[in-house]
């Protein structure tokens, strides 16, 4: 039996689509429970190298480029929401399945952030990540989904894994 277009279409939306809506959603309860049970500024210590610790970020990665006035946030929304959108349209025309899965995480991560500074005007960020008393950053489980998903965007890029198997001093193609 052939299979027409549109069903090889929604063979790519479909999993594309509950990926990048698991992500977001799981990480807006995460962020929702953060903020009924954290208060701004206080730290509380559950594993050794992360604790959990309240914040608001108004700006894009590390706090940078801060949005304090309507019309910064409106630019930071509209840039932050082309992306997203760009991102999850790449995930639907990716060939390799890692490919699609991982940018459909990065799209679902990007996706939650996006939602949370669109309706409190900040990323609730609550995961605090140190090491020997010095604190790196403070993230979220979005960070984590567009982690995880380029971790798979490089698993996808080995060489063994497109068929490529490249011998040793053999440059790469």
């Amino acid at each position: 039996m052939m299979s027409t277009p549109s069903v090889g279409w929604a063979r790519r939306v479909a999993p594309v689509a509950a990926v990048l809506v698991t992500a977001a959603a799981i990480d807006l309860v995460a962020k929702a429970v953060a903020e009924a049970w954290l208060v701004e500024g206080t730290v509380r210590g559950r594993v050794p190298f992360v604790d959990l610790s309240l914040s608001f970020n108004r700006g894009i990665s590390f706090s940078l480029f801060p949005a304090h006035d309507p019309s910064s946030l409106a630019l930071l929304l509209a840039i932050q929401g082309t992306l997203t959108c760009l991102v999850a349209g790449w995930a639907l025309a990716a060939s390799g399945g890692l490919e699609r899965l991982g940018l459909a995480a990065i799209a679902g991560g990007a996706a939650g952030n996006f939602l949370d500074r669109l309706m409190d005007g900040a990323v609730t960020d609550y995961l605090d990540l140190h090491t020997g008393g010095i604190r790196w950053f403070t993230f979220n489980l979005a960070d984590v989904w567009i982690s995880a998903g380029v971790v798979l965007l490089l698993l996808e890029g080995l060489p063994g894994r497109r068929g490529r198997h490249l011998n040793v001093g053999e440059p790469i193609p």
